[in-house]
């Protein structure tokens, strides 16, 4: 991630097309998100293509399919006008009738481990289309297990991988070396892996720090109310089922993050009493005091949270402390999104901090004008938090880039980090030697594990306090 693999793709199609290897056109699928900037890297790097970018609403596309497809009385020319169509997930779906007609000379997926599910709408239709060669981009291959990975090989030679139980039995015991070796070698064809040392070799280190932090005393008292509230759930001789013991962690990582996501006292104006709002929660408290230090350093900061609610705190927060911000969630889109981004990264720019929500700020953004990146709360999926802190630790980053991970002491986020790490384990397996397991989603008794972390110290300081 942040080395370049939409300019590699551009240079690559560009290359064919200049050489004479193939015409086109070529169909490039990507995040909507990302789409405004494929295109900037188009007219950078690749000036002679005709790129139309299909995206907007059914009147926009019937405008441009009238346009720039060449159409003829509702039936294809032999003659296709453009070079490359740029365009969303969603629209490869939607006009399947009209996009799944035209004969494609390759097909480029942009974060391709949205095909990691045979089952999904996205990967059934596009398997449909008619395609010479397809290309997939991804920073992640594997995010969970190996049939994740065994999808995406489908996907791409469905004669050669075609027996997913045949897979998974060959690779069950995947610890053992020589499975690892046979697994590289299989891959090895299909695979083209660039890590930043071998691209950019005074790539600046980074460090990533997990942070651990103590609950404030009202956090304190909401995480026991959620407990004994739920006694029934958590009590394995009452036995709640999965879907309430997931209610009940998602309880207790807000609390983790702020009491105030729960119903607060607000001011008149809407908006919360700073000094209360930042005394509330553990985390704010440690970010108060880390901010005034970086802010100090000279330093610019990015800061992450998987909850929207929680990035409203973080702006009054930011507010109340007096720091420039931009923000970027997946409520913001398209070229919104991407002022936001030029702004924070214009020479001299006032902006301090830009909070981002992970999933949304965590794909094809370039931030590398920051040092710092703060996780304030961890995502189920470790990749995504790598995702996430690619987004200043890539090429043009020319800082050392520091990473603080939140992490609530004695509570469901220390077990969910641990949880994290046995899926990394899995991809520095498959895509290197290491070791892995084959589990995908947790189990009912994973999650109870998870839940029941540091109950018994929490209610011991109460005892201890009587």
């Amino acid at each position: 991630m942040g080395l370049g693999k939409t300019v590699q793709t551009i240079v690559f199609l560009y290359s064919l097309y200049k050489e004479g290897h193939s015409k086109g056109p070529y169909l490039v699928s990507a995040p909507l998100s990302t789409i405004i900037n494929w295109e900037r890297e188009f007219e950078m790097w690749a000036p002679d293509f005709y790129v139309v970018t299909y995206t907007g609403d059914k009147e926009s596309r019937s405008v441009i399919r009238e346009n720039e497809f060449s159409f003829e009385d509702n039936a294809i020319r032999t003659q296709i006008k453009f070079h490359v169509l740029l365009t969303s997930y969603e629209l490869i779906t939607i006009d399947q009738a009209v996009l799944g007609s035209i004969e494609w000379a390759c097909l480029v997926v942009d974060e391709a481990h949205r095909l990691k599910n045979n089952q999904s709408k996205f990967f059934r239709v596009l398997n449909s289309y008619k395609i010479d060669y397809k290309l997939l981009l991804t920073g992640t291959p594997l995010q969970n297990n190996l049939e994740e990975l065994f999808h995406l090989l489908n996907f791409l030679t469905p004669e050669r991988f075609n027996n997913l139980e045949g897979f998974l039995e060959e690779f069950a015991d995947i610890s053992k070396e020589d499975q690892i070796k046979k697994l590289h070698d299989l891959l090895g064809p299909h695979m083209l892996r660039r890590l930043k040392a071998d691209v950019f070799k005074n790539m600046p280190a980074k460090t990533e720090l997990i942070v651990r932090v103590e609950l404030s005393q009202m956090q304190k008292k909401y995480y026991k109310f959620i407990l004994t509230r739920n006694f029934e759930a958590l009590n394995s001789k009452g036995g709640g089922n999965q879907v309430s013991l997931l209610n009940i962690m998602m309880d207790l990582k807000k609390c983790c993050n702020h009491p105030y996501l729960f119903p607060a006292p607000v001011l008149p104006n809407g908006s919360y009493d700073g000094n209360s709002l930042v005394k509330s929660s553990g985390k704010l408290m440690l970010l108060q005091k880390m901010l005034k230090k970086l802010r100090d350093g000279g330093h610019r900061v990015l800061i992450f949270s998987q909850m929207t609610k929680m990035l409203d705190l973080l702006e009054d927060f930011l507010e109340y402390e007096g720091y420039k911000y931009e923000r970027i969630d997946g409520g913001i889109t398209g070229g919104l999104r991407q002022e936001a981004i030029d702004r924070f990264n214009a020479p001299g720019a006032q902006q301090f901090c830009f909070l981002l929500s992970t999933r949304a700020g965590g794909l094809g953004i370039n931030l590398a004008t920051a040092d710092t990146v703060i996780i304030y709360d961890s995502d189920w999926n470790p990749h995504n938090d790598i995702q996430a802190f690619s987004r200043a630790h890539r090429i043009g980053q020319n800082k050392k880039v520091m990473i603080y991970r939140f992490v609530t002491r004695a509570s469901v986020e220390e077990r969910i980090t641990q949880v994290a790490k046995r899926k990394m384990m899995l991809t520095h397996l498959v895509v290197r030697p290491g070791l892995g397991s084959k589990s995908g989603s947790m189990t009912k008794q994973e999650l109870d594990d998870i839940l029941k972390f540091g109950t018994e110290e929490l209610f011991k300081d109460d005892v201890e306090g009587e």
